[in-house]
């Protein structure tokens, strides 16, 4: 083992197992037909996913041999490579790696690593279809003869945001110590059963609660989904990652637009025979049924492919299952193996560098804390088991919570909460209403247009793409959200003068700003947050913007017969979640680029100004 603070490296010669030492001066001086694989003295698990990721964009892959068998390389069954010198500079940032531009051929290698992040942008499309059925269905005509009658619209929409709400708070906390993977599926999987169950409810007070329900899925979805995204992301790349992952929500409303498009249109023939069967009218109970399939499918597919967070699995004192998952992630990151440029597979040593002292005493407190939860509960009953489970869950929510507002996190906590709020509030809470607003400013085709509406997502997702990794965070938020509340004034000035083009241009303006606007503040939340109470801090920041979709409902429910005073209030909404921003400006660095920091002394660092991750600080 190399003492701290040396500047020789190792390498590994083809087909031997022992390791000779080099300098770095040596090293970079050797031959591009010499290739050698390394593996650097102070390489971090942040060091060795950048050098994963940027491995394709030097030589084209080619098929190399297997080391040998190594419990150091947990018994890792293929090489993974990437350039030496990729992970020659141990601190990484997006200008230093020019992760900006990603070839088309790295794509290509990666198409592996690739499929995990669509892998959860279908479970996020699944949110998408959850949401927005609602809409479809408050404005079909059937619904409204047969279900509805005389109770209040506002009930049945509110009822998913409450859902969320209490999803996100409860099982985000889950996420920090029961694990990303079992949360998401827990998410899903209560996703497509409520789906399922609404489509067959037999009176409105069971579809309000189903709907509840179902949007307790969608928030214990949300804050693992998008805690796996930021972990299993290399640090140039968390940007685009998450931009990838979120713009499956477009995929979802496209999905939703074009079914009902279709269903409802095939349907409105049988508008009168489908009223006098009352609650058993098949048109909106078929709809719904068929809105649950992308969670069923989003759960198969998480169950099958993806990973736990390495990180998650590191702090948990788990390494050996966490440098296995770093060492299969680096190896889809850079299309298999590569003789021509390579590195070490991760170990144990290396990965246990990455977490901070503070952080491991974090974890024996926790796992000290959750072995008395238990105590009392004797071993051997069911009934028992789930007690000793609910008080550990609870101590640990309380436990976990309470971080959030110490210090060095509170600043960052409200204004993350401020800004979800009021974003979720003139976005969510206006999207439910969206088709209704529609038909009373007198639009012809409300299934088209809220087609366009929804593709308005590409033109948002894919300036995100493009510009997220590149632009500080806050300057993308207040820019995309003051975009957005203009556009709805616009919006509100077109309904006024009845203005067809204006209210389909403006409001299709909305959506792509606002998407921006998600896309930044999703990967601000998970950047700003430490891996310790990352998942709850996401819970806590969606449980806020549930709030705030919650109340949107009622207020635009009492509005919808004016439609310009609802577009104004949201837009007035929407300017409070621009100013916020500007409360983190010199409290958080910029994160763009840096390894995510893993507890809350190292989150202190980084608020100094240090460009340094994991606690070291500058002294230069």
């Amino acid at each position: 083992m190399m003492s701290e603070g040396s500047n020789e490296d190792r390498f590994l010669d083809e087909g031997e197992e022992n390791v000779d030492r080099i300098s770095l001066d040596e090293l970079h001086q050797r031959s591009p037909e010499r290739p050698s694989r390394l593996s650097l003295s102070g390489r971090n698990l942040d060091d060795f996913l950048e050098a994963g990721f940027q491995a394709t964009k030097g030589q084209p892959p080619t098929p190399v041999s297997t080391l040998p068998h190594s419990s150091s390389y947990n018994s890792i069954s293929s090489d993974i490579v990437g350039q030496g010198d990729a992970v020659s500079n141990r601190h990484f940032t997006a200008t230093e790696t020019s992760s900006h531009r990603i070839p088309l051929s790295a794509f290509r290698k990666q198409w592996r690593y690739w499929c995990l992040m669509l892998t959860l942008g279908v479970a996020n499309s699944s949110d998408a279809t959850e949401i927005l059925c609602i809409s479809y269905i408050l404005a079909d005509p059937v619904f409204q003869k047969t279900v509805q009658k005389d109770h209040g619209a506002g009930l049945l929409a509110a009822a998913v945001f409450l859902g969320m709400l209490l999803g996100g708070l409860l099982v985000g906390t889950m996420g920090d110590w029961m694990g990303r993977k079992p949360t998401l599926l827990l998410g899903l999987v209560c996703n497509a059963l409520s789906g399922i169950l609404f489509s067959l409810a037999p009176n409105f007070y069971v579809l309000s609660f189903l709907r509840c329900v179902a949007g307790f899925g969608i928030g214990a979805t949300i804050p693992p989904l998008f805690t796996l995204a930021t972990e299993l992301a290399p640090p140039s790349a968390r940007g685009f990652c998450t931009t990838v992952i979120a713009s499956f929500w477009m995929v979802g409303s496209i999905y939703v637009a074009l079914v009902a498009m279709w269903y409802f249109k095939e349907m409105k023939g049988d508008d009168d025979s489908a009223g006098e069967k009352g609650y058993l009218s098949a048109t909106w109970r078929i709809f719904a049924l068929i809105c649950s399939i992308p969670s069923a499918l989003g759960a198969t597919l998480v169950h099958l492919w993806i990973p736990e967070s390495p990180r998650f699995l590191g702090l948990e004192g788990r390494s050996e299952e966490a440098v296995e998952v770093a060492n299969s992630l680096v190896n889809k990151m850079s299309g298999g193996t590569n003789d021509s440029c390579s590195v070490l597979p991760l170990t144990i040593e290396e990965l246990e560098r990455t977490f901070p002292a503070s952080a491991l005493r974090n974890l024996e407190d926790r796992q000290r804390q959750q072995s008395q939860s238990y105590l009392g509960f004797e071993s051997g009953s069911n009934t028992n088991e789930v007690l000793g489970f609910l008080h550990t869950a609870g101590s640990d929510f309380v436990s976990s919570t309470s971080k959030l507002y110490e210090p060095n996190l509170r600043r960052t906590t409200f204004s993350l909460m401020l800004v979800w709020f009021s974003l979720s509030f003139g976005s969510y809470g206006l999207m439910t209403w969206i088709n209704i607003i529609f038909e009373k400013v007198h639009l012809e085709d409300i299934y088209f247009n809220a087609l366009l509406f929804a593709a308005a997502n590409l033109p948002g997702n894919l300036l995100s793409a493009i510009f997220l990794d590149k632009v500080k965070r806050s300057t993308s938020l207040v820019t995309s959200i003051v975009c957005a509340s203009a556009s709805l004034v616009l919006f509100a000035i077109s309904a006024s003068v009845e203005a067809p083009f204006g209210i389909v241009a403006s409001a299709c303006l909305f959506q792509c700003f606002t998407v921006v606007a998600w896309n930044t503040i999703d990967t601000m939340t998970s950047e700003l947050f430490p891996t310790l109470v990352r998942s709850t801090g996401w819970g806590i920041c969606a449980a806020s913007a549930r709030i705030g979709a919650l109340i949107a409902q009622f207020v635009n429910g009492a509005l919808v017969d004016n439609p310009v005073q609802l577009l104004l209030a949201n837009a007035g909404t929407l300017v409070i979640g621009a100013v916020t921003p500007c409360l983190l400006q010199g409290v958080v660095g910029d994160m763009t680029g840096r390894p995510v920091q893993d507890d809350l002394q190292s989150t202190t660092v980084i608020r100094n100004g240090s460009l340094y991750a994991n606690g070291a600080q500058n002294t230069s």
